[in-house]
């Protein structure tokens, strides 16, 4: 059973110092945790740090490996740990049902928690004591698939109560941060817009349709498809709760929004 469903952001600096302050998405994630404790049995979570080709994989390990997938950050970023137990008992449900359902998705070994997990993770479940099952994003398999992957997870035949968490960042313009550039790109922040009144209106499409020249200039993350994986999951009859939305160095959206059943 879905009990609880955030898309969040997943910066490195949610958990170490460069200078910017993230209160407003801290205590949103913080608040979110703080509404859901003692509710799940368990979280699924889809990063685009977590990329397969050809399958959809899934980290069905026991104890999961965290990954500090980021390079040239103060040492204290890396002194930070993060390390749930995995659930390999709901991994392997979720991946038999998808090759029940014609979903290519199966078992990966050599992967843990990225910081694109871990990062939120860390001010959603602090004690690490939730299990987390990391699922990827796979481009080769299109946006449908990735909804397909979503509305299998509301599948009856799993018993648990879940937590459902895609993360990223609607804008990822890092290009603007490296050349110094002061201001956001205005088609960037109309595609941010586009997509928030989306997630307020239930319509998912109006993303999906949205200007080519407005989803270039934000540069989304994984390219939205975890924002697919969200829509398989709450369908559209839904509401959703916009707790947090800053942009750091101008150059990256960090959107906290839950989705809650109307």
């Amino acid at each position: 059973m879905i009990k609880a469903v955030a898309f969040v952001p997943n910066t490195p600096t949610l958990i170490g110092d460069l200078g910017v302050q993230h209160i407003a998405t801290i205590s949103a994630l913080e608040l979110f945790g703080n509404e859901i404790s003692g509710k799940i049995d368990a979280a699924v979570i889809m990063t685009p740090h977590f990329y397969t080709s050809g399958s959809f994989g899934i980290v069905s390990t026991p104890r999961l490996k965290q990954i500090y997938d980021f390079y040239g950050f103060p040492r204290n970023f890396y002194e930070v740990k993060y390390e749930p137990p995995g659930y390999p008992e709901l991994a392997e449900q979720i991946i038999n049902l998808g090759v029940k359902n014609g979903i290519r998705i199966g078992s990966v070994g050599n992967w843990g928690l990225d910081h694109g997990a871990w990062s939120p993770l860390f001010h959603i479940f602090r004690d690490a004591n939730v299990p987390i099952v990391p699922v990827s994003v796979c481009p080769d398999l299109g946006i449908d698939a990735h909804i397909s992957l979503g509305k299998l997870i509301r599948s009856p035949s799993i018993k648990k109560n879940l937590c459902i968490l895609a993360s990223g960042s609607i804008i990822h313009r890092l290009d603007l941060f490296q050349s110094g550039n002061h201001q956001t790109p205005p088609a960037a922040i109309e595609y941010l817009d586009l997509c928030i009144s989306s997630f307020k209106e239930g319509n998912w499409g109006k993303i999906r349709n949205a200007s080519p020249d407005l989803f270039h200039a934000a540069a989304p993350e994984g390219d939205n498809l975890q924002l697919g994986f969200i829509e398989g999951v709450v369908g559209e009859n839904y509401n959703a709760r916009i707790l947090a939305n800053e942009i750091e160095f101008n150059a990256a959206s960090l959107t906290t929004v839950v989705f809650e059943e109307a």
